[in-house]
């Protein structure tokens, strides 16, 4: 028995060993640096640009409901009343419009004096300086009523989209030579941002305002 005892001491204390050993492993390899003040410019959370620590923009809602941004009406044309027209536009049209426009960008614990991280953030939200192009080759006709007035549009399909921020360095108590020490979290969550974000197109006339 006495040797039984021995041997299950063993094998729990090599047990404890490895447990402290992993543990000790998992500390020492986050990922840590050394941002000087001109740098991080005092932000709480630095957005990592790379190196394998990265911000990555989230989103957390999308509307349930679209709406129509009219990015192009033409000349409009009125029916004569007492009488019925059909109104054909026959024409190309091409037009840019933004992939995501309106909304806006804040920084949350990423903010600093200058708002220096300003540009890095906004950049990661989608459709930023991103364009799309409507082209519509109008060769169909559309009856009217007399007194209807129509004309040919374009309408960008959009739904307002939500996010925030996931993935930073965040700002420590700890000093370091010339600076302050960072640690990385790739969890951490951050800002939030809104965009009116382009779904699809539609095209056609519109007759009394309506499409």
């Amino acid at each position: 028995m006495p040797s039984r005892t021995w041997f299950n001491r063993v094998l729990m204390c090599g047990a404890l060993a490895v447990a402290t050993l992993a543990t000790t492993e998992g500390t020492a390899s986050a990922a840590t640096q050394c941002f000087s003040q001109s740098y991080s410019d005092g932000a709480n959370i630095v957005p990592g640009t790379g190196g394998g620590n990265v911000t990555r923009s989230i989103t957390r809602q999308r509307a349930g409901n679209t709406w129509d941004d009219w990015v192009w009406r033409g000349t409009e044309f009125q029916c004569p009343r007492g009488r019925t027209c059909d109104y054909a536009w026959t024409k190309s049209k091409n037009t840019t419009t933004g992939w995501a426009i309106g909304g806006g960008v804040d920084l949350g614990n990423a903010t600093s004096p200058s708002k220096k991280w300003y540009n890095t953030v906004v950049s990661l939200v989608g459709g930023y300086q991103k364009t799309t192009e409507i082209s519509t080759n109008f060769t169909w006709t559309v009856h009217l009523q007399g007194g209807d007035v129509a004309q040919p549009v374009q309408v960008a399909v959009r739904r307002w989209t939500q996010g925030d921020f996931a993935g930073g360095w965040v700002k420590t108590n700890r000093g370091c030579q010339g600076g302050t020490t960072y640690e990385w979290n790739g969890n951490v969550r951050f800002g939030d941002w809104t965009r009116n974000v382009f779904e699809k197109e539609k095209v056609g006339y519109a007759v009394n305002g309506r499409m």
